[in-house]
Formats: C-alpha cells, structure tokens, sequence
C-alpha cells in the first residue's frame, strides 16, 4: 500500500528534510506519495495511521508545533528512524545535518548577510500551489542528497585527520596529511598556516596556506628543482602550490612519497 507523507503548501526546509529522511531510511516506506495542506488545517489534530504521517502539521508525532520547544520536525522523524542508519560515517553525516536544520528552524543559527542567497530561501516556493511545492520537495531532496555526500566526506576527512604530521617550519604551524578527502575547505576549520595534502591514490598533491601574508613560491622553486618532470603549478595567489587535480586529470604526477614532501617544506 501507498503511505502518504503530509505536509503543508510551500515547505520549509525542516518539513522537506524530514519527507527526505523518511523517504531515504525508513524501512517501512517503499512507496511513497507526498500531499500537501494549508497550513490552516494543518495547525488543527489531524488522524494518524500507520498510512497517512503529517510532517510538521496536525499535531502529531512529526509535528513540533504541539510544544517541541527543542524540536522541529526534521529532529522528531531523525529521532524515530535514527536506528536504521548502520553506517557510522552516514550517521555522523546526518547528525550535522539534522541539527543545522533544526537550528534554522529554531532561529539560532548565526545571522546571515546573504540569507536570500541561502537554501532555505531559495527551495522554498513563492506561490501556493500544488505543483510548486511538489517542485520544492524534490529540488530539496536533490539538495539534501548533495550535502550529506559533503558531511560524509567531512566525516572521513576527521577520521584521516587523526594521522595528520604536525611540526613547525620557517611557515609557521605546519599540517601533512594523507588523505583522498581532505580539501582547503576542511584546512580552514583547522589551526595551522601551512597544510599539506596528499592523495596516496591519485598521487595528487596540494601545498595551501589560508594567511594572506605568506608566499609559496618558494616551496614551488624547491618543487621543481627536486621533481622537475611533475606538472607542479603555483596559483596566482601564491598561497597554493598543486600538482594534479579533478581539474586537471591529465598532469603528470609527483614521484615524490609523502615523506618527501614534507622534507620539501622543511628544506625551503
């Protein structure tokens, strides 16, 4: 039998996340159709069935407006299906999610310059039809797809960050880490003003520094005295030396291991 997930016209985030959790972890929901109510009947009890769940309406499970202060529907439908996610990197992943959603919800999230260029702002619909927020819930859940590949990766990046090389160079704080997920990105969130990353799989090798007073120029002159034949490139920020990427699959990789790379930084 076909259950029915019921939300209100023009979705919220937290009422398309939690549609999507459901859709993608509940064990109990192989075929799905998604309704959509005015908000007006939804803030009114509605009857729950085991085939008909009300999703941020109708005073039920799944609905935080019957007094979840803490709560957003999002968090409510993660609390019940939680205990089907066996993957631990999948659940680490969903747990950052599900608490950026509620926390939006809430309003606690920190203020946002930009807040109209944010996924809230533009997944939500500006008409009431149907159609539109049938539209808004699959663009959402395309979204929500992408990101948790973004909090999975973030998740494997602190696993492999466990291993990093620590030690100071004429740079300053200096991180290498053998990583195939590690990126800028993840340094960022990191102390340091040196960060190595290398790719044991793809041999694929980054030197990046996020302080705009350093110049890695030197490391790169140093790179191609040691490893003339690699495709090493220095961006015209001079605050990243790369050599290979997915922009450019077609580089000759660096010979050099791990090790001698970090020589290469403290020999500059």
């Amino acid at each position: 039998m076909v259950k029915k997930l019921i939300t209100h016209i023009n979705p919220h985030l937290d009422d398309i996340a939690a549609i999507w959790l459901f859709k993608k972890f509940s064990p109990d929901l192989k075929e799905v159709k998604i309704e959509f109510v005015s908000a007006t009947v939804g803030n009114q009890s509605q009857t729950e069935s085991s085939e008909q769940i009300f999703i941020g309406v109708g005073r039920g499970k799944f609905d935080e407006h019957k007094g979840d202060l803490e709560d957003c529907a999002t968090s409510l439908v993660w609390k019940e299906i939680k205990q089907h996610v066996s993957d631990k990197i999948a659940k680490l992943a969903l747990e950052d999610i599900v608490e950026w959603v509620r926390l939006g919800d809430l309003g606690r999230l920190p203020t946002q310059q930009y807040g109209d260029f944010s996924v809230p702002a533009f997944i939500r619909p500006t008409d009431n039809s149907e159609d539109s927020s049938r539209k808004a819930v699959e663009l959402g859940e395309e979204i929500l797809d992408r990101i948790l590949e973004v909090q999975k990766r973030k998740q494997r990046s602190l696993a492999d960050w466990q291993n990093r090389v620590e030690f100071t160079s004429k740079f300053g704080k200096t991180c290498a880490v053998e990583s195939a997920f590690v990126n800028r990105g993840f340094c960022d969130s990191q102390e340091g003003e040196l960060f190595l990353m290398y790719d044991p799989k793809s041999l694929s090798t980054q030197y990046y520094t996020p302080v705009m007073e350093i110049d890695l120029e030197p490391i790169y002159k140093k790179l191609k005295e040691v490893d003339p034949n690699a495709s090493w490139y220095l961006h015209q920020s001079h605050h990243m030396v790369i050599c290979g990427s997915g922009s450019a699959p077609d580089a000759k990789q660096t010979k050099l291991t791990f090790e001698q790379l970090i020589e290469v930084v403290k020999n500059t």
